[in-house]
């Protein structure tokens, strides 16, 4: 990881809450729509991400050759865009729905074409609204599979209230919800 991202002092780590899934119980969606996780975008990344112990989860990616970025290899934001859902994923331990508003992306080495990433994403604390978490990839299946982590990511999340979706509602249809993680506010 870059030096520049350094995480505050008084960070808050959630617990694993009651309603959060079982080790490897799987994840919903939080929206059909979604072009990292949703089941009804068929040019989406069709992503799906398991709880593991702890506040972690873990997801996959089959990196199909449509998402060639330079010759064989993986676009650099077809990347960025697993890790902004991965590390929005694991967020859903909060139990209120978060948006992006800073990702930061270290790439380790070139993942071909072919390739199966497993992310892994925590939250690493929260502050009010602010959530930090991190994330790195590595590649389980393929021509380059190692346990060699090939890739990091740090974001800070912001906490939002369902509502926040409702103005753009005239511009897509229907409005993502939140799956019923709990009672938990803002």
């Amino acid at each position: 990881m870059s030096g520049t991202w350094i995480l505050p002092d008084d960070l808050e780590i959630p617990s694993r809450p009651d309603f959060f899934p079982e080790p490897g119980g799987a994840l919903p969606q939080h929206w059909a729509k979604c072009f990292g996780c949703g089941d009804e975008q068929p040019t989406g990344l069709a992503m799906h991400f398991t709880a593991t112990e702890g506040i972690e989860v873990v997801g996959q990616l089959t990196v199909a050759s449509r998402y060639q970025g330079g010759p064989g290899v993986i676009h650099g934001g077809i990347l960025t865009t697993a890790f902004d859902e991965t590390q929005g994923m694991a967020c859903m331990v909060l139990g209120t729905p978060v948006v992006t508003g800073h990702l930061q992306i270290d790439f380790a080495r070139p993942i071909p074409l072919g390739s199966v990433l497993e992310f892994r994403a925590r939250i690493d604390g929260t502050i009010r609204r602010k959530v930090y978490a991190s994330s790195e990839a590595r590649i389980v299946e393929g021509p380059a599979a190692s346990n060699e982590v090939v890739a990091t990511s740090r974001g800070l999340f912001l906490r939002i209230k369902p509502e926040h979706f409702t103005p753009m509602a005239e511009f897509v249809d229907g409005v993502p919800t939140m799956p019923n993680f709990g009672n938990s506010t803002l």
